[in-house]
């Protein structure tokens, strides 16, 4: 995923990783699990990652990017 996102992009995922690793438990991030260590945030309005912290370390386990340049509906306005 990260080595196809546009630079643009790719520097915002690597600002919000940057700045999560600083705060993993972020107030706007959620838990999603009982333990509260696997957790879901937003890095952008186009971007989000569900992670890990164990031992000390961030382990991202799924990004959600979205991309409108390819819908399978456009918009009626």
């Amino acid at each position: 995923m990260r080595d196809s996102l546009p630079d643009d992009r790719l520097e915002v995922f690597h600002e919000g990783l940057a700045t999560l690793a600083e705060d993993p438990r972020t107030k706007i991030s959620a838990a999603i699990s009982d333990d509260e260590n696997t957790r879901s945030v937003a890095l952008s309005n186009t971007m989000a990652i569900e992670y890990v912290i164990s031992d000390g370390l961030l382990i991202v386990l799924v990004g959600h990017i979205v991309d409108t340049s390819h819908v399978l509906v456009e918009n009626k306005d």
